[in-house]
């Protein structure tokens, strides 16, 4: 007589259907004996922050070299969550400050988007009444704004900015002040906040086009370009290819320091500068200097930033007179140096940085 036929009971048959069902990483739930990824710090000196934007205020340093575990990430990935030294405490570093040193960024848990401030009607917040804007601020126009915004036609970025120039406008004594902490964005009003927020990118990035030593000759000559991101054997220079390469809508040339000994071609070599960010779909701002050192060389008094100023009006684009803006600082904004001044003091530096958000600002409205 044959065997009757084995039929689990229905529970089993619930049980074993279920399990075939789950997942196979929750099937095998395990505790992960995987160590957290884990940053160092790049930067000479960066500050953590209480949350992920670049306005929320310093927490502490943190020092080139220095190790951390990453305990969690922003939902952009611009920012990893770490333990303040001293406190212990969590905080917020901006990822351009830092590298992947082991493990994974992207295993860290997704811990909160990226702050971002609400606009008032589909605007900027105004300015408080009482908020004094410094001279030398552009005139920002309709044609000025509408440009900006048509730059999406040329593949540009709506929400990058960038710098070129020469010693004066290194990452490390502009823009990047802000991304490491250097210049605090959390006692700025909150239009300028907003700014920084819209931009955020844009102070993490070292620009191909700013460079200590860099003239206005320089920024087409593909001698001064980095050959492993610039087609330098096809004539590209430095700013061509930070136009290129960063997308930007806006750029800010800021030069006219190292033409000192060479001032009377300043022009010729400044001129296709602003006609090449044009003819890219990217609006160039005009900066000036603080200096006037080319008068020790002949040239007539503010023969340089009366050039950049003719051009601006002749190409109808923004200039920023800083020049004009450092006329009440201390020194006019530069290091006492004996008898040529021209490296920007820190009063300087923050003076220059409140223009670029305010004009910004302006262009974004």
């Amino acid at each position: 007589m044959s065997a009757a036929p084995f039929r689990p009971h229905p529970i089993v048959i619930l049980l074993l259907c279920a399990a075939l069902a789950m997942p196979a990483h929750q099937a095998r739930a395990q505790p992960s004996s995987a160590p957290p990824p884990r940053i160092t710090i790049t930067e000479p000196l960066a500050w953590l922050r209480k949350g992920p934007g670049l306005t929320t205020g310093n927490v502490a340093p943190v020092v080139k070299g220095q190790f951390y575990d990453v305990l969690g990430r922003s939902a952009d990935g611009l920012w990893w969550q770490i333990r303040a030294p001293g406190t212990q405490r969590p905080a917020w570093l901006f990822a351009p400050m830092g590298a992947t040193y082991s493990g994974d960024i992207t295993t860290a848990p997704v811990l909160t988007p990226s702050v971002k401030l609400p606009l008032v009607s589909g605007k900027l917040p105004a300015l408080p009444r009482r908020w004094v804007v410094p001279a030398g601020m552009p005139v920002i126009t309709e044609r000025h704004r509408q440009w900006y915004r048509n730059s999406t036609r040329f593949g540009k970025d709506l929400g990058l900015f960038t710098v070129v120039g020469d010693c004066n406008s290194m990452p490390s004594v502009y823009v990047r002040r802000v991304a490491n902490g250097d210049y605090d964005t959390s006692q700025l009003p909150p239009r300028l906040q907003a700014v920084v927020q819209r931009f955020e990118r844009s102070f993490g990035r070292i620009s191909l086009a700013a460079e200590g030593g860099f003239s206005a000759a320089a920024m087409m000559d593909p001698t001064w370009a980095n050959s492993a991101l610039c087609d330098v054997q096809r004539g590209v220079g430095p700013f061509a290819c930070e136009l290129w390469v960063s997308r930007a809508s806006v750029v800010f040339i800021a030069l006219g320091t190292q033409e000192q000994y060479t001032w009377r071609d300043f022009e010729k070599h400044y001129r296709p500068l602003v006609e090449h960010a044009l003819e890219k779909g990217v609006l160039p701002v005009l900066v000036t200097k603080a200096d006037d050192l080319e008068m020790a060389s002949g040239a007539p008094p503010g023969y340089i930033n009366d050039t950049i100023r003719r051009l601006a009006r002749e190409y109808d684009v923004p200039l920023l007179d800083f020049y004009l803006a450092t006329r009440d600082l201390p020194n006019f904004g530069l290091i006492d140096e004996g008898d040529k001044d021209f490296h920007l003091s820190r009063a300087g530096m923050d003076r220059r940085l409140l223009l670029t958000l305010l004009t910004l600002a302006a262009l974004v409205e």
